[in-house]
């Protein structure tokens, strides 16, 4: 049998990393990499785990992820959120398949995401086929400042049907924040590649962003909710490029 590592990257996550933790208490191991916390996240996690590792030194959700890879004992990764949830089924799939599995194969995972009490089932969010079990010393996550993934180009993905839940936010007001936070990390990233932007280029990402998530993704079929999430990726993309725009500015007076 193959040993897994479960590697878990937090901060201030006290009211939902029981549930996560409890969920792949399966796993030979957990890894958890936290960024500072000061709730009782890491309290909690040390009924689950003894390999908790503080890193306030934040360079970026890649590099975050990264670090929890290299304190895995075992080649094999699991990496998770705190927000998520493992089923019964997934994890049955996971330790039947992975016993075969060559060290070059990559599991993706098909995850499935509660908003606001809602499970999303269009909106560009379900089906939601994400990289996430692998084994590190093929491949890694990439150095990203936010909206990391698996750096696993040219490899054989082997789908897996369990699911993989996602409780994102019952707090709509913590949800937008976390968006406009993302777009801020967003906007230092464009500005590092080079990558131009102005209030027109704002303007019209911002309007397709609507269009692609409410009707191309199929959000009206969501419901309200739908139509919120379409709003949110629409101010989102639109702080981003704007952000960027004032940040390349401001470097050049």
């Amino acid at each position: 049998m193959k040993k897994i590592s479960i590697c878990i990257i937090c901060k201030n996550e006290e009211s939902k990393i029981a549930n996560c933790l409890a969920s792949v208490s399966w796993a030979d191991e957990i890894v958890i990499v936290d960024s500072g916390s000061t709730d009782n996240t890491l309290e909690i996690a040390k009924e689950f785990t003894d390999k908790i590792f503080v890193k306030e030194d934040w360079q970026g959700f890649g590099n975050q992820r990264r670090r929890a890879e290299d304190f895995a004992s075992n080649d094999w990764v699991f990496a998770i959120d705190c927000d998520e949830v493992v089923t019964e089924e997934l994890k049955n799939e996971i330790i039947s398949k992975i016993s075969n599995a060559n060290d070059t194969d990559v599991f993706c995972v098909n995850r499935l995401t509660n908003f606001c009490g809602q499970f999303i089932y269009h909106s560009g969010w379900y089906p939601d086929k994400i990289a996430r079990i692998y084994n590190k010393v093929s491949y890694r996550y990439n150095e990203a400042l936010v909206h990391e993934a698996l750096d696993c180009k040219g490899c054989k993905k082997i789908h897996l049907k369990g699911g993989l839940l996602h409780y994102q936010y019952d707090d709509i007001y913590q949800y937008i924040n976390k968006r406009n936070r993302y777009a801020s990390l967003g906007a230092d990233s464009k500005c590092r590649q080079g990558k131009k932007s102005g209030v027109l280029i704002a303007t019209s990402s911002s309007i397709f962003a609507f269009i692609r998530h409410y009707f191309l993704r199929l959000g009206f079929l969501d419901g309200r909710l739908g139509f919120v999430i379409a709003v949110i990726q629409m101010q989102y993309t639109f702080n981003k490029y704007l952000f960027t725009y004032y940040h390349q500015n401001k470097n050049q007076k």
